[in-house]
């Protein structure tokens, strides 16, 4: 009886729920740290007057600039110090998942979020020094914080679902992160005015803890993955393809079986996921980790563990665009340049999205838009609403316009620099409101970039593509929000939406990258076409 109430958690039991956990948990704790560091900075100089005064007030004191002053060299250093550990974490871990299963990979940015939470709920209670919240930072960071996680999510998902259905399934996981990270967001400004800062930060102590017990739950992605796998080849069998056609594919991929079997340097074992992975008879170290990231990003040559074996000689001898195994391993001509497009494109849309929340609050407030408090949860609430409804916009665009994933990404950055355009000329509520409204366009570009470096690389490198992603990704967090924030004050004088003109100028750099990818791929698509019937032609005669 318990067995199979087991089995029927684990059926229903997505990834999607531990990410949003987390997302609730970390976009709770993070306004609940800033608002706390300002209450503390603010008694110590002996005023509790709040950060946000009223829009018709034109004076400001020199005490409220002093505090202001402060609280913005506090934030800034202790997410220095939360951000500089957690870039290093994400690397290692994420690239660790291919030799040890995402469980156990998935469990560490988890249990340094309950252990950091519960130091942060301590630190509150006895009402300890805003230094104390360094070492709270300190935990969250060099236990990867949630980038890390969400990562982990991704390389799972990419274990388990066709290539075809990743962007798709990654926008899922992105909402699931969307909708966990706006209901905690928005909620912990109320929970803080009735109960004080305890209760929200106890709350996510045992959310968290409640995450890391489900996550040994998760189905094994090595049973999701053959399932998928052997489906896949019983639709071949049974479509147009000719018996001929499936001779020739089945005799490249046992050729790869016997590249696999004849290795002597290491042998295929099941690791606690039941994947097949190398197991190396040598200690697997830090550098180890560092060399198959960059191995992924600097060879055109991908490498499945289940197919190719541990002797990367032996598969470097399929020369031909068509020689990739079914699990994505093999030669891929121009894979190089592609992964590093991919990279670049991610991280300057991360750039964009991250420095417009950064200073976006305080635009808000100011004159002539003069937010309230309401209209700011409001604003945050859409934006959220509109991250609940890309799944829906990404089966418009799939199934009612035929877009492919390269399409689809390219007008999500078209819509992403509307969005910040409209934002720049902002004079009303109303404008405000329709910026906001266009992110539901925007919002697939994201996880449609996630999707193609997975579509890149085999299963065995899906954790070494995503380790520098989450790297490259905490970097452009730090970088985004201190320039956005120090190019925001330069030039409100000058024009107070500059920095939203700023941000749509970048925007420009990922959509050009990607415009050169999709031609790219199309002149490809023609070429293997081209290829494969030489081949068969050559066969047949």
């Amino acid at each position: 009886m318990g067995f199979q109430l087991l089995k029927h958690i684990q059926e229903l039991l997505p990834v999607d729920v531990i990410v949003a956990i987390g997302g609730f948990c970390c976009l709770m704790l993070n306004p609940l740290k800033n608002e706390y560091v300002y209450m503390k900075v603010a008694e110590a100089h002996n005023t509790t007057k709040s950060v946000i005064r009223d829009c018709n007030e034109n004076e400001t004191s020199s005490i409220d600039i002093l505090v202001q002053q402060e609280v913005s060299k506090w934030t800034l250093l202790l997410d220095l110090t939360m951000f500089i550990p957690a870039s290093f974490t994400a690397i290692l871990v994420t690239s660790w998942g291919d030799r040890v299963g995402r469980k156990i990979t998935m469990s560490i940015p988890v249990a340094g979020m309950a252990v950091s939470s519960a130091f942060f709920a301590v630190s509150i209670y006895f009402s300890w020094p805003l230094k104390s919240l360094f070492l709270y930072n300190f935990v969250a960071g060099i236990s990867g914080y949630y980038m890390t996680l969400l990562m982990q999510g991704n390389a799972y998902l990419s274990d388990i679902t066709p290539s075809e259905k990743r962007g798709l399934r990654f926008v899922i996981l992105e909402t699931a992160l969307g909708v966990g990270g706006g209901v905690g967001g928005i909620s912990s400004g109320y929970w803080v005015k009735a109960q004080g800062f305890f209760a929200p930060v106890a709350c996510t102590v045992g959310l968290s803890f409640l995450s890391l017990l489900l996550i040994p739950l998760l189905l094994d992605s090595k049973k999701i993955r053959d399932e998928k796998i052997a489906e896949k080849q019983n639709q071949e069998l049974q479509g147009n393809e000719s018996d001929h056609d499936y001779d020739v594919k089945k005799g490249f991929s046992n050729s790869y079986e016997s590249a696999s079997s004849s290795s002597q340097h290491g042998d295929l074992v099941n690791n606690n996921e039941g994947f097949e992975v190398l197991q190396d008879h040598k200690k697997y170290t830090a550098v180890d980790v560092l060399k198959a990231v960059w191995k992924v990003y600097s060879s055109d040559y991908s490498h499945c563990v289940k197919c190719h074996g541990p002797i990367e000689d032996e598969y470097k001898k399929f020369k031909s665009y068509s020689d990739r195994c079914i699990h994505g391993g093999g030669r891929y001509p121009g894979r190089v340049w592609r992964m590093w497009f991919y990279l670049f494109a991610y991280d300057f849309n991360m750039f964009v999205l991250v420095g417009g929340m950064a200073f976006q609050t305080i635009y808000f407030l100011s004159k002539p838009l003069c937010f309230t408090p309401v209209l700011v949860g409001a604003q945050l609430g859409l934006r959220f609403v509109m991250t609940a409804f890309s799944p829906l916009m990404v089966w418009v665009y799939q199934k009612v316009f035929r877009m492919e994933s390269h399409v689809i990404i390219v007008v999500a950055l078209s819509a992403l620099a509307a969005s910040e355009v409209t934002m720049s000329f902002a004079t009303t509520k109303a404008i405000v409101f329709l910026a906001t409204s266009l992110l539901l366009f925007a919002n697939p570009s994201k996880p449609f970039i996630q999707a193609q470096i997975a579509n890149l690389v085999s299963e065995s490198e899906h954790g070494a593509a995503f380790a520098l992603l989450s790297f490259t990704e905490i970097l452009s967090f730090l970088l985004a929000t201190v320039s956005f924030l120090m190019l925001y004050s330069g030039t409100v004088k000058m024009y107070r939406g500059f920095v939203w003109l700023f941000a749509a100028v970048v925007v420009l750099i990922p959509f050009c990258l990607m415009m050169t990818v999709m031609i790219s791929d199309r002149r490809r698509r023609l070429l293997v076409e081209e290829e494969k019937r030489r081949l068969l032609s050559n066969v047949a005669s």
